[in-house]
């Protein structure tokens, strides 16, 4: 076998085992199973080796990759210790709580079974490609149709124009919009659009006025300024590319370079964006207002590829960056839960394409469109007939609404184009999104997904097909601006701190009165900015009523925020167990003074008792600490006892399960009484009466114990405890004695009853 092939092999086999080898709750030490043999230990220098060594055969599907969300349950040290267990060249990328790791293809879903049970990770699942959703024409037209449709628009293919028919008022009602839009908000905030897709022409001269940019960030300086995790990020960012060019240029510096084409972000931002009145060209659906286009890249290639990975990242940065709404015009048919909970954890409406197949995503999902999601809305695309084309996706459960999507004119790098599919009925939407959201601060993703969803147009066409039969209407959206929710409360946290087992546990609640919802909770050890949490991206949330388990007290800021952008940060300091349980402990001597019975009482109130135990003489703490002196007692409810034959002093120890100790003496003696009285020497009873012999020892402290005894135990009876009872008429002596001998009588007379 060749050298490569032998460390491969080896590589693989330590692969297999390293989730073994990872010292952290929820990884499993042992294999079982039908999994493959236990393989022997390598080192990390020789996993780096063979990673280095095997690097080609990735290429080759030897391997697979898992992209990670990570919880923060204790702190970044642990964190860091995670990850420093991974072999060099298998983390991919790791930033803001989130990383890409590569294992062997072969035992990949192990890898990823063990991740997944990992208390340090919150979603694992297989990165995988994107497809984005588009049909190239090659062709221009000067109109566009989804915007006011009179009954044809022009078409222009390989340079030559043509008329095509369409049917009249098939179109959002844009123009409508326009013009009813000033009289009803003269001045609007800026809305932020985040276009995940491939990059954006930001120099277009019918787009840049309106592109983003990042203002805590000095251009050329080569420092992450805003300490955002990215360097220069003034217009975006390429995760495809790893760096800040969101746009790739041809050699003359105007068209898209071939080999990294970047047409279709370009072309769905100007359906967004395209500068309107500015006499060339195109206007963007949101045009009339304020509209920002965050590029973020993540297809690239001549066939523009992208990843699951690469698309959470950048929805993690949107999310940070503070974006409105989230166009997503791609699509895969694998669900993943990092995905999911990316999208779920930002506070960003997401429209996204349904897809280009023609098939009913009600059994055939295509993600994210198919999240279940409040702040996800599912377009596919219609014709200027107002019918779906062979190509367009639908679903009565699973497809919100149509849009214009066939020739739609828009930009492309250094130009325009002519494109089709749900990529292109997206942005329509995500326009109208725009529009609502300038209205005002504190709006949230559900609130204008209902308003855009309840005010469409009407398609006949579109019935039985999708859960909303028709396309937006921009007009009546904007019309319907008494029914935006504004919400301008942060929520509030509650803590309930307690103990378990050896950890402090905290119970953390969450109430939202603003109406938008609990977006995201997460802490962070220490006391933080609410600025260091980047709108809940950078730890990964817990659940409202989530019971947390920490090893050590202190300081903890928890992070809190909802849908509508009000956030809050909580410092909550969280107390130790710092008090010894409490002993008390009496004991009894046997009544031939033989033994003595001691009785122990351990409380703690806090974290609870962990240990008890008991040693001759006067001990320590220290004695008890190797954890092999004393004998051990097994309380319940904090109640237990021993005995013991000699006399002397005894040492009591106690343990609490956050290490408070402390012990407790008592000394076992035997105290004779010296004197002993009855409270009466005579007593008549009836037939069936009852009393009890009362006796009176000095001193008082004695450990005498009394023995009772009836000389006719046919006329009366007496109990241990000295309780008589009358049985027949007669008469009887009870003898009362010590245990050193002291004698006491009372005659008893029983009388029959009357």
């Amino acid at each position: 076998m060749k050298k490569k092939n032998l460390i491969h092999t080896a590589m693989m086999a330590a692969f297999f085992l390293l989730p073994s080898l990872l010292y952290h709750p929820g990884f499993s030490t042992s294999c079982a199973g039908a999994q493959p043999p236990c393989p022997s230990l390598l080192t990390a220098s020789a996993l780096s080796a063979a990673i280095a060594d095997t690097a080609t055969d990735s290429a080759q599907g030897e391997f697979a990759e898992i992209i990670l969300l990570l919880k923060e349950d204790a702190d970044a040290a642990q964190e860091a210790s995670f990850f420093s267990l991974f072999p060099s060249g298998s983390i991919l990328w790791h930033e803001n709580g989130a990383a890409l790791v590569r294992v062997p293809a072969a035992f990949a879903d192990v890898w990823l079974a063990r991740l997944r049970s990992n208390a340090i990770v919150a979603a694992a699942d297989y990165d995988a490609p994107l497809t984005p959703f588009a049909i190239s024409e090659d062709a221009y037209s000067d109109a566009q149709w989804g915007l006011h449709n009179t009954g044809s628009y022009s078409y222009i293919a390989d340079m030559n124009t043509s008329t095509v028919l369409s049917t009249e008022d098939i179109d959002m009602n844009v123009l409508e919009a326009w013009e009813l839009y000033p009289t009803l908000l003269p001045s609007s905030r800026e809305v932020v659009v985040a276009v995940i897709d491939t990059g954006v022409d930001t120099k277009h001269p019918d787009l840049a006025a309106n592109i983003w940019v990042n203002p805590g960030e000095i251009p050329g300086d080569g420092i992450d300024n805003d300490n955002n995790g990215f360097i220069d990020d003034i217009e975006g960012w390429d995760f495809y590319n790893g760096d800040n060019t969101v746009c790739h240029y041809a050699a003359d510096g105007i068209h898209t370079l071939e080999s990294d084409n970047d047409d279709h972000g370009t072309h769905v931002a100007g359906i967004l964006a395209a500068v309107k009145d500015n006499g060339i060209g195109i206007a963007g659906v949101a045009s009339c207002t304020n509209i920002k286009i965050m590029p973020l890249k993540i297809h690239g290639g001549a066939k523009g590829s992208g990843t699951i990975a690469n698309a959470v990242r950048a929805i993690r940065y949107a999310t940070a960056m503070e974006a409105d709404i989230c166009n997503i015009s791609w699509g895969t048919s694998k669900t993943n839960t990092a995905l999911e909970e990316a999208i779920r954890q930002s506070d960003m409406l997401f429209v996204c394409a349904a897809g280009n197949s023609g098939t009913n995503n009600n059994s055939a999902p295509v993600y994210p469109a198919n999240y279940e999601l409040g702040n996800v809305l599912s377009v596919t695309f219609l014709d200027a007939s107002g019918n779906l084309s062979a190509k367009s996706n639908y679903g009565t459960s699973t497809v919100d609404l149509a849009a214009p999507g066939i020739h739609i004119y828009s930009t492309c790098v250094g130009g325009y184009v002519s494109l089709s599919g749900s990529s292109m009925a997206a942005p329509h939407v995500t326009g109208v999104a725009a529009l609502l959201y300038s209205f005002s601060e504190n709006l949230y993703p559900s609130n204008i997904k209902e308003i855009i969803t309840e005010t469409v147009k009407p398609i006949a066409s579109l019935e039985g097909k999708l859960k909303h039969a028709g396309i937006p209407d921009a007009f009546f959206a904007i019309a319907s601006v008494s029914a935006l929710k504004r919400d301008y409360t942060a929520p509030v946290l509650s803590f309930s701190p307690g103990f378990s087992e050896g950890r402090l546990t905290l119970t953390v609640s969450a109430s939202d009165i603003g109406g938008s919802g609990i977006r995201t909770i997460c802490y962070a050890y220490g006391i933080r900015e609410l600025s260091s949490f980047r709108h809940g991206t950078t730890d990964t949330p817990l659940a409202p009523g989530d019971t947390l388990s920490f090893a050590k007290a202190g300081d903890y800021t928890f992070y809190v925020s909802d849908y509508a952008g009000n956030e809050r940060a909580v410092i909550y300091h969280l107390a130790d167990d710092t008090t010894a349980p409490k002993i008390s402990a009496n004991y009894d001597v046997s009544y031939n003074r033989s033994s003595f019975a001691v009785r122990v009482n351990v409380s703690d109130t806090q974290s609870g008792v962990r240990t008890v135990k008991y040693a001759p003489g006067e001990q320590n703490v220290d004695y008890f600490r190797s954890g092999s002196q004393g004998i051990t007692l097994n309380p319940a409810d904090g109640l237990d006892s021993f005995s013991v034959k000699e006399g002397g002093i005894y040492t009591i120890y106690a343990a609490d399960y956050r290490g408070n100790k402390t012990v407790q003496t008592i000394d076992l003696r035997i105290v004779p009484a010296a004197t002993m009285a009855l409270a009466t020497t005579k007593k008549t009873l009836v037939v069936g009466d009852s009393f009890s012999l009362l006796t009176t020892l000095t001193p008082v402290y004695t450990t005498d114990k009394l023995q009772f005894s009836s000389s006719k135990t046919s006329v009366c009876k007496v109990s241990a405890s000295g309780k008589i009872t009358a049985i027949a008429p007669g008469k009887s002596t009870i003898t009362v004695t010590t245990s050193g001998g002291i004698r006491k009588k009372c005659v008893v007379t029983v009388k029959a009853a009357k």
